[in-house]
């Protein structure tokens, strides 16, 4: 799959396709970039008739993945009539940061998944004051296909696959589970992403 992405002025290019490893498990936190990557890891597999399996995993950080992210993985999995059991992973004693790394190296401990996907974009520097991010792991079979996109370029592939009622069930803001602060990185970065392609967030 082959997209192309984004504002008029920074049009970027997605490509997602499947792995040989056929157990992929893929962290889920009820954000806009993971909802989308999970999305587009079950389209691939549906569109290519794969026999891969795409294993959702949560991890209970304090931007709302314990609530968010079970609700768009059955949104997602109702789209593509399957069932993916969602699995709760990550050491939640670790710093925030840390969290994301502890359960991709459980994913290949406990689960035996043979690659792990993470939904990490480019952050813009003017949205990432007081923004710790995301600890990347070092580990081989670790896959970030969205590091080179900003959240602009996110958005508009929702809207591009028509799949835009998904935003109403995700959440981006870093300091509340329930709430839309408006001042974190998370919601400044949402509210430009929306803003760059003209469109209003259905959360608001």
């Amino acid at each position: 799959m082959k997209l192309a992405c984004g504002p008029a002025h920074d049009r970027r290019t997605l490509e997602i396709s499947l792995p040989d490893y056929k157990k992929i498990g893929i962290c889920v936190s009820g954000g806009i970039d993971s909802t989308l990557l999970y999305y587009l890891l079950l389209k691939e597999k549906y569109d290519t008739n794969s026999d891969h399996e795409i294993i959702p995993i949560v991890v209970h950080r304090k931007e709302g993945s314990k609530i968010y992210a079970r609700p768009v993985v059955k949104q997602i999995n109702q789209i593509f009539g399957t069932i993916n059991p969602v699995y709760r992973l990550g050491v939640t004693t670790l710093p925030e940061a840390q969290q994301v790394a502890s359960a991709v190296e459980q994913a290949y401990k406990i689960l035996k998944a043979d690659v792990v996907y993470v939904g990490v974009i480019s952050n813009r520097e003017e949205h990432t004051v007081g923004f710790e991010p995301v600890v990347i792991p070092t580990i081989k079979r670790f896959y970030t296909p969205f590091l080179h996109l900003e959240k602009s370029h996110v958005v508009d592939i929702y809207y591009q696959l028509g799949i835009q009622s998904l935003l109403e069930h995700t959440h981006s803001c870093d300091q509340s589970e329930t709430e839309q602060c408006g001042t974190c990185n998370g919601c400044r970065e949402r509210t430009w992403g929306f803003a760059q392609i003209g469109q209003l967030d259905p959360r608001l």
